[in-house]
This record gives structure tokens, sequence and C-alpha cells, in this order.
């Protein structure tokens, strides 16, 4: 009677750790579905764009989301705002604050009516989006038609510069509605290490897997330097890098990946 009874409660020992086993897996990958779950952003303004006066000041706000519930803990986020026609060196970045309930907002300002374009820059949770919108402030009809030829004018200059890069790189650019971003501030300070951070994006998903690389040169200098970059979170790039020199520098951003490849460069000045 004793052996059975022993032979019971062992049997008994055993399935409570089969149960337990069961539930740690079970959470464990609840957990790992969460995970894969990617942050959602969506952008609007206050008032709302139909509302929005030039020359009155107006919020840009983004709305963070992961699975259902607000992000209060975004790591970063950074909207990107220019007019239609302006040139990348244009844009304007600013630093989003964050307000309550997964919202994060800038404040600004336009002149003149005509069409505007934000890009919200998130990382959160280990993931990085950038959806892009476009916003119609005030009555734009009357200077359409001016902005259109120099649109095309601007088309014909842009792709005659394609040409001469496809003859320097020896082949031809195939960016497949690749959207890419360099983020570094415009003033940097000499000796200081900083964190070079591309954004590769391909129709709405992070563009993971791609081979980047940094080149950078001071202006009226032979000598270029390339430096290879790391993906961390899905689709950024990131790489460390002192200027040794004050100057102005360029900083232009290569990637590849399959037949996709083409470039983004940015102007800086070290102090």
């Amino acid at each position: 009677m004793k052996q059975w009874k022993i032979a019971m409660i062992s049997m008994l020992m055993i399935l409570l750790a089969a149960c337990g086993t069961n539930q740690s897996e079970g959470a464990d990958n609840s957990t790992g579905e969460e995970d894969l779950k990617p942050i959602k952003v969506s952008i609007s303004t206050n008032p709302a764009v139909e509302e929005v006066t030039p020359g009155e000041a107006f919020t840009i706000q983004s709305k963070v989301t992961h699975d259902g519930e607000n992000v209060n803990d975004a790591d970063e986020v950074r909207f990107e705002f220019w007019k239609e026609g302006q040139s990348e060196e244009e844009h304007q970045m600013t630093e989003g604050e964050f307000t309550e309930n997964g919202v994060y907002t800038m404040e600004t300002t336009v002149d003149e009516a005509g069409t505007y374009y934000v890009i919200s820059h998130v990382t959160a949770r280990g993931m990085h989006n950038m959806p892009q919108q476009e916003l119609t402030i005030g009555d734009s009809s009357s200077s359409s038609q001016g902005h259109h030829n120099s649109h095309e004018e601007e088309e014909a200059t842009h792709d005659h510069g394609d040409h001469s890069s496809n003859t320097h790189e020896g082949e031809g650019h195939h960016n497949h509605d690749v959207m890419a971003h360099l983020m570094l501030e415009d003033q940097q300070s000499v000796g200081e290490e900083v964190s070079i951070v591309g954004h590769l994006k391909q129709q709405e998903a992070a563009l993971e897997g791609a081979d980047v690389q940094f080149e950078i040169w001071k202006e009226g200098a032979e000598k270029h330097q390339y430096v290879d970059a790391k993906e961390g979170n899905k689709g950024e790039y990131t790489a460390p890098f002192t200027f040794e020199e004050k100057g102005n520098y360029t900083v232009k951003l290569h990637f590849r990946k399959g037949e996709m490849h083409d470039h983004k460069e940015k102007s800086i000045t070290v102090k």
C-alpha cells in the first residue's frame, strides 16, 4: 500500500509539472505573437487640415499604438515637414512632444497656401514606422499651374542628374518604391561620436536585410570614407562616426538588396 501511494504521488507531480510547462510555453508563444505585431502610426492635425489657415499656428500629431494599446514610451518620434517642391535640405525636422494616450505633437505655421507633406518617424518596441501624409492647406489652386510647370522642370533636371549618377555608378538605380531617409542633424560638433541612422521602407513596410553603407567626405577633399551600417530595429541601419575636422560635409546613404539599389545624401556642417 505504501508503495502504491508513493507511485500515485509521483504521477501527480509529473502531471502538475507538465501542466506548468504547457502554460509557460503558451505564455511565451503569446508574448512572441504580440511582439510580431507592428506599431501603428496615424497622422492628423489640430484643427482639422480643412480649417488650417496660412499664417496661423496649428498642430501636427501622431497617434502611436501597438496591439491596440497606446504607446506612451516611444524611443523616438520626429516629424519631417515640407512644402511641395522644396529640396530635402529645406525640410523641417522637429522632435515630437509626448502629450497623452500615445499622442506626440509638433506645432508649426505655414506662410502660404499649398500642398505640404509630413512624415512621422517613429521608433518604438524594437520597430520603426514612418508614414507619410499629404496636407492641402488653404486655396492653392491659384498657384497650381505655376507649380506644375516648375515641377516639370525639376523632374527634367532630376532625370538628367540621375543619368550622370548612373555613369558614375556604372549602372542604373532601381529603388522599387523604396523610401530612404537619412537621419542626421544639420549641425555637428567636431571630435564627438555620432550615430548616423538610415531608414528604409518599401510599400509601407520596413525594408529588412539590406546592405547599407554611408559615404562621408569633406567639401573639397578627394578622400571619401565608407562606413558599413548595421541593422538594429527593422529597416533601421546605424553606424557610429566621428568628424575629426570642422567644415562642410556630405553624407550619402547607399543601400542595396537584390536588384534594388539607390542612394540618399545630406549636407551637414561640423563646428
